[in-house]
């Protein structure tokens, strides 16, 4: 009796050991998903706003420095430049600022030009933006700005013997190809010649008044930028 009940309890033991081991291989533990009831991220739009502007205003400068006179082509003196007269003229090309620009840097962008690109024969060639005016002061009165204008300018800064003539050494010739196009032609090889033209000492000036007044020393300030100069 005893043998009987010892051999029937191995029996039942083996039996429930065997179908413990059959039952965990033929189910296997569902692998979980790492994606459930996690949001999947999404890609967004970057909309970047465009500049807009209100007409009026005064801004009141105050900088301690001396400015001997108002020609920004004629004098190294930053204050001139960036602040004062300075604020009144473009450029043709800037660098970047404004929201998102981390400061300082190098990035450049277009101020009077809306796009340019470098030809076959290594020249820049400009588009101006239309639409853009002279400020209503005399001589210019209002009149539109064209590419003669930007001729005009950088070569009057060439002038030899003038402080900022450095600035475009490696510039050769300025040609208008029409009312809004400018080519300017390299001198020679000069990764930083656009650069230059960013320099806040090359600003575009009006052929009328330098025509009017021998030189902007003491001439009227007539820029195209968003500030009218007044003593």
């Amino acid at each position: 009796m005893k043998l009987f009940s010892l051999k029937k309890l191995l029996i039942i033991g083996v039996t429930i050991f065997a179908v413990s081991c059959s039952s965990s291989e033929a189910t296997p533990p569902a692998t979980p998903n790492m994606t459930d009831g996690v949001p999947l991220p999404s890609a967004t739009a970057v909309v970047t706003r465009a500049p807009s502007g209100t007409y009026g205003g005064t801004l009141t400068v105050v900088a301690a420095a001396q400015i001997p006179h108002r020609d920004v082509h004629q004098e190294v003196q930053e204050t001139l430049t960036a602040l004062g007269p300075g604020l009144a003229y473009s450029r043709l090309l800037r660098l970047r600022s404004g929201e998102g620009s981390n400061q300082p840097n190098l990035l450049l962008e277009c101020d009077l030009c809306q796009s340019w690109e470098l030809n076959e024969d290594l020249a820049y060639v400009f588009k101006l933006r239309p639409g853009i005016n002279w400020q209503n002061v005399a001589p210019v009165n209002g009149r539109a700005l064209n590419a003669q204008d930007i001729v005009f300018s950088l070569d009057r800064l060439k002038t030899p013997g003038w402080p900022n003539a450095p600035l475009l050494s490696s510039i050769g010739e300025v040609t208008a190809l029409d009312d809004l196009t400018v080519q300017v032609e390299l001198a020679l090889e000069d990764a930083d010649a656009l650069l230059a033209l960013a320099d806040g000492h090359v600003k575009i000036v009006a052929p009328e008044v330098v025509a009017m007044y021998g030189d902007l020393k003491d001439a009227p300030v007539v820029g195209t930028g968003p500030w009218v100069w007044r003593e």
